[in-house]
């Protein structure tokens, strides 16, 4: 039986990460392990905000980043202080970067054991477009890496009806 001494939970604060967090809480529970919250904010990109206009104030870009990230932090701050009051050892973590490269990166850094993360699910060309964050951590993690999808998003064959 492997040992899980450090869980990473990589959160987007959507519902599809509150549904792997039930999954990270139960393990960290049962194996007495650390949790680390991490979320990591996306930074926009250059084109966007060439895309604005020259009219558009740089700083106004800043103060809106600014203020993301701190919501963010408040959200996960949120999130350790509910894991604590159940018992379990845990503590935040915010990045800024390409999602999956800071989820890696983390989950290498911090010596986690497991990373836990939801799945949106999307397919066909919302997936091309988006790409999937949990597939690139699954390829690129250093560590075993517990995808979880959502109990709503069933999966719908091509070939069904």
């Amino acid at each position: 039986m492997p040992e899980l001494n450090k869980i990473l939970l990589a959160t987007d604060f959507s519902d599809d990460s509150a549904n792997a967090r039930r999954f990270a809480e139960e393990l960290a529970r049962r194996f007495g392990a650390e949790m680390i919250v991490l979320h990591v904010d996306q930074p926009m990109a250059p084109v966007a905000v060439s895309e604005l206009g020259p009219a558009f104030d740089v700083s106004a870009i800043n103060q809106i980043a600014e203020e993301q990230r701190l919501a963010a932090q408040r959200e996960l701050d949120k999130m350790v202080t509910q894991l604590r009051d159940a018992q379990i050892k845990a503590r935040s973590l915010l990045r800024v970067g390409a999602p999956f490269v800071e989820i890696v990166r983390a989950a290498q850094t911090e010596g986690a054991d497991l990373i836990v993360l939801g799945t949106h699910g999307r397919s066909g060309l919302a997936h091309v477009l988006l790409g999937s964050v949990a597939e690139r951590v699954v390829q690129k993690a250093g560590c075993a890496v517990l995808t979880v999808r959502h109990p709503d998003r069933r999966f719908k064959h091509p070939l069904d009806k």
